[in-house]
């Protein structure tokens, strides 16, 4: 995976993560005001030429640039293509730091949660679409070993549609310690899918 990973890494040189898009934007800022991302948003950059079109959207990105204390900055469309994978960025991209993955022992299973356990896909957009749909049907968190796709979250974030952010994501040792740990908690294997409101 390390190897084919590199392809789904934007070339930010900085070791910034770079997610594309407003929906990306929202999911982070999302995330970290949750408590569940460790997440800070650096800055958010956007092409001079699609200022007009990006009126609205770069208002609330204006206001919580002052309340969260991350630089708005202007710049031209080669910028962004030289730092994006994708084309449906919409003109603005959010440059991130890493996410630190909290250990599988941190895990306080809350009542009646529902936790996945997440194995052996191997194509990060895959990935994401599993974790959108584990976030639709009200998964309360998902459970990875430590061979996974969060190492091109931003790809992850677009094809998860921003799930990938805004729900808890542990980390395990193992496969073996992802079972151990879980079983052994006695969490449910389905719950609801409109327990959350979704």
């Amino acid at each position: 995976m390390i190897k084919e990973e590199r392809r789904w890494i934007s070339p930010a040189d900085d070791g910034t993560v770079v997610m594309e898009g407003m929906i990306s934007f929202r999911a982070v800022l999302a995330g970290i005001e949750a408590g569940i991302t460790d997440r800070k948003i650096i800055k958010v950059l956007y092409d001079a030429e699609r200022k007009k079109a990006l009126a609205r959207p770069l208002s609330y990105v204006r206001a919580m640039s002052f309340q969260h204390g991350f630089a708005l900055e202007e710049t031209d469309a080669t910028a962004i293509e030289a730092l994006s994978i994708g084309h449906s960025h919409g003109g603005l991209l959010t440059l991130v730091s890493r996410r630190t993955m909290p250990p599988l022992d941190a895990l306080v299973p809350c009542e009646k949660g529902f936790y996945v356990m997440l194995n052996g896909i191997e194509d990060p957009y895959n990935f994401g679409y599993a974790l959108r749909s584990l976030y639709a049907a009200g998964a309360d968190g998902v459970i990875l070993n430590q061979r996974n796709w969060m190492n091109a979250s931003g790809v992850v974030c677009r094809a998860s549609a921003g799930a990938s952010e805004r729900m808890p994501l542990y980390e395990a040792k193992s496969v073996r310690h992802q079972k151990r740990a879980s079983f052994g908690r006695g969490q449910p294997e389905k719950a609801p899918a409109a327990r959350r409101g979704r």
